[in-house]
């Protein structure tokens, strides 16, 4: 399947430092993050109401996560290995320490509809199999 068909995940997990973000950050990452599609899908600090840990646990001393959606993997790496991100990147060390960014590939809308049709035809056989 080509990789410009389904869109592709940046997550990000990080520890607030107790410094401000200084705003040479988002002036040099805001633009090309637009450029590459980023959409901002979920996030918030951790122990608030907008994350709540089942499973596992994060890094310790982890304060945030974040989700965001660009239109593929191709446009996540074009935007996080960019000359401008990358030169973004020192503007925000000394405030925020990244416990992890990981880029995850989506599902595209053709394979999810795939996944689904199959999921209901296998619910299907089930019962027409039952006694």
């Amino acid at each position: 399947m080509n990789d410009e068909n389904k869109p592709a995940y940046f997550v990000v997990c990080g520890t607030t430092l107790g410094g401000e973000v200084d705003p040479q950050y988002a002036e040099r990452a805001g633009p090309v993050a637009m450029q590459s599609g980023l959409v901002p899908i979920a996030g918030g600090e951790v122990d608030s109401e907008k994350i709540e840990i089942l499973e596992g646990e994060l890094p310790p001393g982890t304060t945030f996560l974040a989700i965001e959606q660009f239109p593929s993997m191709s446009a996540l790496k074009t935007f996080y290995f960019s000359d401008e991100y990358q030169g973004a990147i020192p503007f925000r060390t000394d405030a925020i320490k990244m416990n992890f960014l990981a880029a995850v590939d989506g599902i595209s809308p053709a394979e999810l509809a795939a996944r689904a049709e199959a999921a209901a035809a296998a619910r299907s056989d089930d019962e027409t199999a039952k006694p």
